[in-house]
């Protein structure tokens, strides 16, 4: 079953003023959807929107697949009232190494907005939701990205670090380090710990 969060309208003025209230949009709709309750039609869905949100350099890729490395096992799904798709994200579960620790994590990828929705709280929404859904399942929420939407990150809560990861690459099998820009946000109230990190597969 999917969890649904709807976040409260918030209304603005003072009637007893004179003043007119205004209304937010209508609330969005949050879904956590296990992998394996995507139907075709969500997958197609799925797909157009990331074409449209990672076009062109990844246009190719997501007219093929709804997610990229993983693998996923659900996504975060943000919804207008009206059924049109806002936001996605996928994740995965996993422990991976970091510095001598094992530390629990969810992996986040494929993370996308609609541009005539950005300002609404989509994606501090999907990521609280998904927070929520994974309480005691994982300690932290975990992606790397571009140095540009560093700030919508750290907006939704969570906290940047530069730090040496290393993945398996998908076109060869073979481990890739580099030096990125780490993004995580605490499930648990600890601090992400010192130290390389060795995802122990795929980036999501």
């Amino acid at each position: 079953m999917a969890e649904e969060r709807t976040p409260a309208a918030a209304a603005v003025g003072d009637p007893t003023r004179g003043d007119p209230v205004r209304r937010d949009p209508a609330p969005l709709v949050v879904a956590v959807v296990p992998e394996a309750a995507l139907s075709p039609a969500d997958r197609a869905e799925i797909r157009a929107f990331l074409v449209a949100a990672y076009a062109p350099r990844f246009a190719d890729v997501f007219s093929a697949h709804d997610f990229w490395g993983g693998p996923a096992e659900g996504r975060v799904l943000v919804r207008t009232a009206g059924g049109r798709l806002a936001a996605h994200c996928g994740y995965g579960l996993r422990t991976v190494a970091v510095g001598e620790r094992e530390v629990r994590i969810a992996g986040v990828g494929a993370v996308a907005t609609d541009p005539g929705l950005r300002g609404r709280g989509a994606g501090r929404a999907m990521f609280d939701a998904l927070a929520g859904h994974l309480a005691g399942d994982a300690a932290f929420l975990f992606l790397e990205c571009a140095d540009p939407v560093v700030g919508f990150y750290t907006r939704c809560g969570f906290v940047h670090a530069r730090a040496t990861v290393t993945a398996i690459e998908p076109a060869t099998g073979a481990p890739d380090t580099s030096v990125s820009n780490v993004l995580t946000r605490p499930l648990a109230g600890a601090a992400w710990p010192a130290g390389d990190i060795d995802l122990r597969g795929l980036r999501w």
